[in-house]
């Protein structure tokens, strides 16, 4: 199961193998998390809006036609992030969001997802080469720990310890600039999804 696309598990999912829906989650589950992580800062909600989504997808199995597997997941993410958005709006811990997103509006016409991953990339120099080279394969290149682990010939946990410290170095990067990176990387059609919430509020 480890070695086939996401193409051919999709197909085995719509027949009710769930084997192939299981090695689908393990493949996409924690970049979602993250994803989720990244902007909600609730790990119960993160936890919930991943469970969802990947219970949505097998009550709707027969029914699935999925051409970009990693942009559906995402896509499907982001909505639910926007509905504890909106659920929470008035939330003293959410306003940092918030502001992020109208910094983010103001921002769009002059910064592009290139430049921001330039920035962290910059960032990321600071770090012992090999803790970069993971989180650049992880992050950038979607490449799964295990698939890093055995590129690279380490332990899964190393791969983990050194994404961790990454992300850990990256809590010092300009707040702001790191959550404009992480909603541009959703879509464009996110700025004006965004702005509507802002509207609503």
């Amino acid at each position: 199961m480890k070695n086939l696309q996401d193409s051919v598990l999709i197909k085995m999912i719509k027949q009710s193998n769930h084997i192939a829906f299981h090695e689908f989650y393990q493949r996409h589950w924690e970049q979602l998390y993250l994803r989720a992580f990244s902007i909600l800062q609730d790990s119960d909600a993160s936890e919930d809006i991943v469970q969802d989504v990947f219970l949505e997808i097998w009550n709707k199995r027969t029914d699935l036609n999925i051409d970009k597997p990693s942009q559906y997941l995402f896509t499907c993410v982001k909505h639910a992030i926007f509905k504890v958005l909106q659920k929470q709006k008035l939330k003293e811990r959410h306003l940092h969001t918030l502001n992020s997103i109208d910094l983010l509006v103001q921002a769009e016409a002059s910064m592009d997802t290139q430049e921001i991953e330039q920035a962290i990339l910059n960032h990321l120099d600071q770090l012992p080469g090999r803790c970069k080279e993971i989180f650049v394969m992880s992050r950038f290149e979607n490449m799964s720990n295990r698939e890093i682990a055995l590129k690279l010939g380490i332990s899964t946990k190393t791969v983990e310890n050194q994404i961790y410290r990454a992300l850990k170095s990256l809590k010092s990067l300009i707040p702001q600039l790191l959550a404009i990176y992480l909603l541009l990387i959703f879509e464009d059609s996110l700025i004006k999804e965004f702005e509507s919430i802002l509207t609503f509020c």
